[in-house]
């Protein structure tokens, strides 16, 4: 059994400790040691990391009470000095006891119960067994912030079975032994094995950014601390450039890109418009034909190269061939007012590699050929 120093203290950033084994795995080392600070990866929370000597952890896991530290080299020295990456573990803290306050209010608010959890390096996510909108979440957002605020005192200890009988608490599993509880305040108590801050004005902030439906219920997606200081200094430099782009201060941008997005959507439309005019322009320059004819029209759209048709078919005795595209990737439509092309499509595909369909009249799809190819399929 390995000591387990992160229930004594979860603030311990280095400590000293013997090496009890060391096994080679894939290149790597599976270190164990009398006594350890490092959290294993458990319950959606991932594992510490730092170093053991100069030996860096990249995971850590625990099988039956023993910690096993996964390490790129095997420690020199049978006493080790060993660091923790305490920056990434105080991130956790933050986010995991926030996670709790808001399941905490979610449960007392709603009696929805936490279904699932997972602290990702940018966010955190959990899961409730019932459907929650926006305005609840804010509710519990303003709680679990009041909380923060009033810097309420967050204990962990781990209660007799006498006295666990008697405690009122949240827990995923029928835990019947072992039983670490979480205590923050009046508000809320939890059986966890991670740590946590101690104070939760520690915190200093938690925001729920989005939520969505899943399984029946609703998966919540939040930051705390220094996740949701992370978070913002993102969104504001996002808002100060479109402020810059829209010339509209940053409280107005919203206002401003949706207007700017109506003008644009009318300006896309009237492009639209004046394309398919020049579509239909350019059909009326077809040349007069008996015979078949290829028009390669290289930026045309579908719509584009059938206003175009629609118009030259009426100058082409055969078949028009419409392609937009390049070798190897045209997009077509093909035309003709003297031949039934549903009956030609299947072997006009199989000819030149492509894909499409239609009406006796006009098909359209793609062409996989190239130019030389199609022009020796229709014209020779």
């Amino acid at each position: 059994m390995t000591e387990k120093l992160y229930y004594l203290d979860a603030y311990i950033k280095e400590f000293d400790a013997e090496v009890v084994s060391v096994s080679e795995r894939d290149g790597k080392y599976e270190v164990t040691l009398s006594k350890t600070a490092f959290f294993p990866e458990e319950g959606g929370q991932s594992a510490d990391r730092g170093f053991i000597g100069d030996a860096r952890v990249l995971d850590v896991r625990e099988e039956n009470g023993v910690i096993y530290h996964l390490t790129d080299k095997a420690p020199r020295e049978k006493t080790v000095h060993c660091t923790l990456d305490f920056d990434e573990r105080f991130i956790k803290m933050q986010c995991h006891t926030a996670e709790h306050i808001l399941c905490g209010f979610i449960h007392k608010l709603f009696g929805l119960s936490n279904v699932g959890f997972h602290l990702g390096d940018d966010e955190v996510t959990f899961d409730v067994d019932g459907v929650l909108d926006r305005d609840q979440l804010d509710a519990v957002e303003a709680l679990a912030n009041d909380a923060v605020f009033a810097n309420v005192k967050v204990d962990t200890f781990f209660p007799t079975p006498e006295e666990i009988s008697n405690l009122e608490y949240r827990s995923k599993l029928d835990l019947t032994e072992g039983v670490r509880i979480v205590k923050i305040g009046d508000y809320d108590s939890c059986a966890c094995c991670a740590p946590h801050v101690a104070y939760m004005g520690e915190i200093g902030l938690i925001k729920v950014l989005d939520f969505m439906k899943h399984r029946g219920g609703t998966r919540i997606f939040m930051v705390a601390g220094k996740l949701a200081l992370n978070d913002y200094r993102t969104k504001y430099a996002n808002i100060k450039k479109i402020s810059a782009l829209t010339s509209a201060p940053q409280h107005e941008t919203a206002q401003a890109l949706e207007k700017y997005m109506s003008e644009a959507e009318k300006t896309k439309q009237e492009l639209k418009i004046c394309r398919l005019k020049l579509a239909e322009r350019e059909g009326s320059l077809a040349p007069i034909t008996n015979g078949n004819y290829i028009a390669v029209l290289p930026d045309f759209t579908i719509p584009e190269l059938i206003a175009y048709s629609n118009i030259a078919l009426e100058r082409i005795g055969g078949i028009l061939v419409a392609l937009s595209g390049v070798d190897g990737d045209y997009k077509y439509v093909i035309s003709s007012n003297s031949v039934n092309l549903r009956e030609r499509t299947a072997d006009i595909n199989s000819a030149l590699l492509g894909r499409g369909g239609g009406k006796p009249n006009m098909i359209q799809g793609s062409l996989a050929a190239s130019l030389s190819e199609i022009e020796n399929y229709f014209l020779k």
